[in-house]
């Protein structure tokens, strides 16, 4: 089964990473008027937008089952590791150009994420859920620290609030991944007993919309890097703090300084070269 969750990975980060190059595609087009989720009243008459939400619907099953048969930083990792490819993506199809420094941040932000979700202990994948205060409390810590990232300006900030928000909806996903993998299709009426899956579509909501404006600001791979990962960190944060799965230890904990530090070098780098 682990090696099922690893393909659902790969594939999970293959289509989203698809999806943020339909979506940057669409901002070239001509960015819509509007603020907040108005902006996506427009986008949803666009047909090749559409279709990039029909890639991230199946990344997101990928992802729900994924968690459910691997541990977090082994899909964390594997779903980061398709978002190299819209450098490429970039440049070729957006016609975006990169400097020295912000190619360099985009590597820095990449390998930091696959480095700490690395170094960190792989543990069983399906876990206890968890209680509905704990999901009211996760949900609120996100969107503030989501709402202070999403006031700075440029596509850098708004990519590392639109990671946060990413962060409480994969913990709910993880969930939903879980309760199938423990109890089958009837899981479904008991989480929908809990927040958890009414709290993940109006975070999904916020998030997106503050994803279109973040392409309208900088380059797709500079924006997904910044959202993967604060999200992959996040994720892994969250998986020691709720199910209490095991960090680094030994020398896998100087692994796990040297990606976070590369992850902040990183970030500083884009930072610097802000586009917005």
């Amino acid at each position: 089964m682990l090696i099922v969750g690893i393909l659902l990975a790969l594939f999970c980060g293959l289509a989203n990473s698809g999806a943020a190059a339909l979506e940057k595609r669409e901002m070239l087009q001509g960015a819509p008027a509007g603020k907040g989720v108005r902006i996506l009243a427009v986008l949803v008459r666009r047909p090749w937008w559409l279709f990039a939400m029909l890639l991230s619907a199946l990344a997101w099953v990928s992802e729900a089952l994924s968690l459910g048969l691997a541990p977090v930083p082994v899909v964390t990792t594997l779903r980061s590791a398709g978002r190299g490819g819209l450098v490429l993506a970039g440049h070729r199809w957006l016609g975006e150009r990169f400097g020295p420094l912000e190619l360099s941040g985009v590597v820095l932000l990449a390998v930091g994420g696959i480095l700490t979700a690395s170094s960190v202990i792989p543990s069983k994948a399906a876990a206890a859920p968890l209680s509905n205060l704990s999901e009211v409390l996760l949900a609120i810590v996100c969107v503030v620290v989501a709402f202070v990232l999403a006031r700075g300006r440029g596509g850098l900030m708004a990519g590392s609030a639109v990671g946060v928000l990413f962060v409480a909806t994969g913990v709910f996903t993880k969930e939903i991944g879980d309760g199938f993998v423990r109890d089958g299709a009837s899981s479904i009426i008991r989480l929908l007993e809990t927040p958890g899956p009414y709290l993940m579509v109006a975070l999904s909501v916020w998030a997106l919309s503050l994803l279109q404006h973040a392409f309208a600001r900088a380059n797709a791979a500079t924006v997904s890097a910044a959202a993967t990962t604060v999200s992959a960190n996040g994720l892994i944060l969250a998986s020691v703090i709720l199910y209490h799965e095991p960090l680094a230890k030994g020398a896998a904990t100087v692994v796990l300084v040297i990606g976070i530090v590369l992850s902040a070098l990183g970030a500083g780098a884009l930072a610097l070269r802000g586009r917005g």
